[in-house]
């Protein structure tokens, strides 16, 4: 007879949206930052990058293998946390259940999954490069694409018992997507970065403003990172033969 939890009650608090907030940040920067240095290994010289996109060592982009690999490397974390996330939702302690699932949705799945589909995302740009433009390619990149990305996005959703489900987890799947491009996108990169050249000056290809961002996120996500797991309720039990 095996005991098992069932699901998870978000406790959402001002602390926890703070945490959620800057580990969406750590995930986007981080996709980045793979980007950049498989770039720099495989080139064995630094390109440059900015909070959403990257660019190979100067002559080294006309080298389609490595240049495929670069853009892959992002993608392939983030599919990393998603399942590392995916295993933590499956745990039976809510507390690991509701940190997996902040890890999988802080990756903003509707980036993977959504504009795959409108071909828009790194894999399909990858894909394109390597294999050529044409609808096999397309189809192609899709369904390799989705299996990966889907199953951990179903599982948080299996696992969420907030009320009503569809519109919580439509906030899951949505707004991070939508507070990293109007934070990192329109404000630290368009207005601070590329207008104002705050923190400009680049170290290793990396504006300064790049790693003060990642600094500050990786602090506050540490000092607020208990109020994910923080239980609200009490704790219910089910058996299953």
């Amino acid at each position: 007879m095996a005991v098992r939890t069932c699901g998870m009650t978000l406790n959402i608090s001002w602390r926890y949206l703070v945490a959620f907030a800057a580990l969406t940040i750590l995930c986007g920067t981080s996709h980045e930052f793979v980007h950049h240095f498989t770039g720099a290994a495989l080139c064995g010289a630094f390109g440059t990058k900015t909070f959403n996109s990257f660019s190979l060592a100067p002559g080294c982009d006309t080298d389609i293998t490595k240049a495929y690999w670069a853009a892959l490397a992002g993608p392939i974390l983030t599919f990393a946390l998603m399942w590392i996330g995916y295993a933590m939702l499956r745990r039976d302690d809510r507390a690991s259940k509701r940190m997996g699932f902040a890890l999988v949705f802080a990756n903003f799945p509707v980036n993977r999954i959504l504009f795959v589909l409108l071909n828009q995302n790194d894999e399909q740009y990858a894909d394109k490069m390597m294999f050529g433009h044409s609808r096999r390619v397309y189809w192609f990149t899709v369904f390799a694409v989705l299996p990966v990305a889907l199953p951990p996005v179903i599982e948080g959703f299996r696992q969420l018992q907030n009320r009503p489900r569809v519109v919580w987890f439509a906030a899951f799947f949505l707004l991070p997507f939508v507070f990293v491009i109007l934070l990192a996108g329109v404000f630290l990169e368009n207005f601070l970065l590329v207008q104002n050249h705050v923190l400009a000056t680049p170290i290793l290809g990396i504006p300064w403003l790049i790693l003060v961002v990642e600094v500050l996120s990786a602090l506050t996500f540490e000092f607020f990172k208990s109020a994910i797991s923080e239980n609200s309720e009490p704790l219910q039990r089910v058996r299953s033969s």
